[in-house]
């Protein structure tokens, strides 16, 4: 933009020169004296061929007159040509200044927007969706599921600290039906990597209340991973969904969320049902919610 802008004031900058010097090769000594014409008496006289002998001094006086008059005339002229000219330039520059900005103003738009992934009704089908983020570059992926835990992992004495054993056990299925809350998993990606995931109420878009609320234990995989397409995401919400299935005794962060339970009446719950889903849990076992990571 600045060189259209730089090409037009170098061409008003011409004109302007070629009026100055137009301007400047009017002269009073171009004038040429063809006569004289006399008025009066309701009479006019034209005297051709006029010749004064005697007082040779008398034309230059005339010429002195008209040349003072004549360069007064052309200040004035010269003075309302650079002030048109100086106009012209100030709308032009205000003109590019406006264009400029909003030029600018596009390039940021488009530049704070992050390119929409090709999302397909199948992705949809499936619980997924995408919507813009709240920063440059960023995508906000919703997954629409359901917070139903089956499992809790309990320690021999209640800690997870003191490497004591571990056994998972079922959760009985009315209290299973009772934790059951619809959620969404949220996903935000900045460019093509996923930089934070979270559970929320599907009502207040809040975050979902849980006994593990926004914590992922030892579950990491999903950290600065890139994604190539919406499956990639769709696999790490997947993911998370079966991290939400089990509740862990040695990092529970929330005892007693909002509308659930209390885990301390949850645990006797489960402390009572007698069907466990796998054996004992050893310590080196990978456990994705192992307290204190």
């Amino acid at each position: 933009m600045a060189d259209v802008f730089d090409t037009f004031e170098e061409q008003v900058e011409q004109r302007h020169a070629e009026m100055i010097a137009d301007l400047e090769t009017i002269s009073v000594d171009n004038l040429k004296n063809e006569g004289v014409t006399l008025s009066f008496g309701g009479k006019t006289f034209k005297f051709k061929d006029l010749e004064i002998i005697k007082d040779e001094s008398l034309e230059k006086k005339i010429r002195g007159e008209f040349r003072d008059k004549l360069n007064q005339q052309q200040d004035k002229i010269r003075e309302k040509i650079n002030a048109k000219i100086n106009q012209l330039l100030l709308m032009h520059q205000q003109k590019q200044d406006e264009l400029n900005r909003k030029e600018q103003n596009l390039k940021n738009k488009y530049k704070n927007t992050a390119m929409m992934p090709s999302i397909t009704r199948d992705h949809f089908k499936k619980g997924l969706s995408v919507v813009k983020g709240s920063n440059h570059g960023e995508l906000e992926w919703l997954f629409r599921t359901n917070y139903k835990p089956k499992f809790m992992v309990i320690y021999e004495d209640g800690s997870a600290y003191t490497g004591s054993k571990k056994e998972r056990y079922a959760i009985p299925a009315r209290m299973v039906n009772r934790l059951d809350r619809p959620i969404f998993i949220k996903i935000i990606t900045k460019g093509d990597q996923i930089t934070s995931i979270q559970t929320l109420d599907p009502e207040t878009m809040m975050d979902f209340s849980h006994y593990h609320t926004n914590c992922w234990g030892r579950w990491e995989s999903w950290k600065n991973k890139r994604w190539n397409s919406p499956n990639d995401i769709l696999v790490i919400m997947k993911e998370a969904e079966g991290v939400l299935e089990t509740i862990n005794q040695g990092s529970i962060a929330t005892r007693a969320p909002s509308d659930m339970p209390k885990f301390a009446t949850l645990l006797k719950e489960v402390e009572k049902y007698d069907k466990k889903s796998t054996t004992s849990i050893n310590n080196d076992d990978e456990d994705v919610w192992e307290a204190g990571l």
